[in-house]
């Protein structure tokens, strides 16, 4: 009878041992194909023009801001890019996470969660703006969402702000380029919050975005020296903090120069 048992608790377990290996191989195989897919849309955007990574470069640059330089250049194919994918809205660039991807906005929040931009079923998802935002980028707070990958890849990287604060200490600026503008932002918070909290209140008044400020502003473990003003644009990054859990990474980012294209 123990020799049974035995036997029945040894199949269990080969069982699952074979459907675990199962899943990790198809979820590597997704992995990859979303790395893949990525990869290659990058022959549509070149850098043509990035800061240089010295201190006095970076002291020249905080006051040049302050006359809207955009010291970042992308070229980017909208064209080809859209022919791909309609959805398409911009382009996100923040170097020292190696975060170069296109935004995308669907009819809804759910789409993009599971398909990539080439609109491929992928666990990877895309990178996508929320579907109530303005793809203007226009709005006193404009989020874009996407996936924590594992393999650090799409904004799987994000929570690297918050263990590390060299990376903004040495470039707080992320850029988003449209067709129209290039926009440069400056990281303003780091937090870890829930699903359900007010980061993700889209903001209709300037009384309501001063106590969104306030809020934003209390919750982050970045210490934001500047002022940020009801008028300020904001845009939202966010991810999930692990794997099942409803708690998001979100960053911050002010916007502080804006240029057409």
């Amino acid at each position: 009878m123990r020799e049974k048992i035995y036997k029945i608790i040894l199949a269990i377990s080969l069982i699952v041992i074979v459907v675990a290996s199962v899943n990790i191989f198809l979820l590597s195989r997704e992995y990859r194909a979303g790395i893949n897919e990525y990869e290659n849309l990058e022959q549509y955007v070149e850098v043509v023009e990035e800061p240089i990574e010295t201190d006095k470069a970076q002291e020249e640059l905080k006051s040049e801001v302050k006359e809207s330089m955009i010291p970042v250049s992308l070229d980017i194919d909208f064209d080809e890019l859209k022919n791909i994918n309609g959805d398409l809205v911009g382009w996100l660039y923040y170097a020292p996470l190696e975060i170069s991807y296109p935004i995308v906005r669907g009819n809804d929040n759910e789409y993009y969660t599971q398909y990539t931009f080439e609109q491929e079923k992928n666990s990877s998802g895309a990178i996508f703006m929320d579907f109530l935002n303005r793809t203007d980028l226009t709005d006193c707070n404009t989020i874009i969402y996407g996936h924590n990958m594992r393999n650090g890849t799409m904004f799987g990287s994000l929570k690297k702000l918050l263990s590390d604060e060299s990376y903004v200490e040495e470039d707080p600026y992320f850029y988003i380029f449209t067709e129209d503008k290039a926009c440069m932002y400056e990281i303003a918070s780091i937090y870890i919050t829930n699903e359900e909290s007010d980061t993700y209140n889209l903001i209709e008044t300037e009384e309501d975005q001063k106590e969104y400020i306030d809020y934003i502003l209390e919750a982050s473990s970045w210490l934001w020296e500047k002022e940020i003003t009801p008028q300020d644009k904001i845009v939202t990054l966010s991810t999930c903090h692990g794997l099942h859990s409803t708690n998001r990474t979100v960053v911050h980012g002010v916007l502080i120069a804006s240029e057409d294209r």
